[in-house]
């Protein structure tokens, strides 16, 4: 029986902790990276911060030049936002931190991305149209919001916000943007 111990000692060893990291595992919310903050329009990947250019605008399929929407604030200082849309997709550009980015104040960034279509994906294949669960499967919990009656599931990674608009249990909108630290 001697012989045996150092065996199962080391095998119950082991299990307890594999079974403690599977606990570990699923305590913790999955981290979000920059690629949470992309999607695929058309075989296209447009991510926040991106350029705004003439071959994005063409491959999915919205106009260049986008309706002004205004200046909003960031950091102090007033960015000019445009809108460029087609049915299921809102792209707003901006020409934010150009100042502090050693860009031309005519560079514009990819500043926010708004999904109603349910055929456009997250990386992790939430769409318009998934389950609470499936967002919660591929997300964690986020931070829940009651705004005005709509459910929001958001997560952020430092000035970027990934928002959900949940109804009926399921997603009915995905936006994607920067925080201005604004609650407008």
């Amino acid at each position: 029986m001697k012989k045996h111990t150092p065996t199962f000692l080391c095998s119950a060893l082991m299990f307890i902790c594999l079974s403690s990291n599977v606990v570990l595992a699923e305590a913790m919310s999955p981290v979000l990276t920059k690629q949470d903050f992309s999607v695929k329009v058309k075989g296209q990947p447009v991510a926040l911060g991106d350029r705004w250019t003439p071959d994005i605008a063409r491959k999915i399929d919205v106009p260049l030049e986008g309706h002004f929407v205004g200046e909003v604030p960031f950091d102090g200082t007033q960015y000019k936002f445009f809108q460029h849309q087609k049915a299921g997709l809102a792209i707003f550009t901006s020409n934010l931190w150009w100042d502090k980015a050693e860009r031309s104040v005519d560079d514009y960034i990819v500043s926010q991305i708004t999904l109603t279509a349910s055929d456009i994906f997250t990386p992790r294949g939430v769409h318009v149209g998934s389950t609470i669960r499936a967002l919660n499967n591929a997300y964690g919990d986020g931070q829940v919001e009651n705004d005005s009656g709509e459910l929001w599931v958001s997560y952020e990674l430092g000035k970027k916000l990934l928002s959900f608009e949940v109804k009926d249990s399921k997603v009915v909108k995905i936006t994607m943007n920067y925080d201005n630290g604004s609650s407008e």
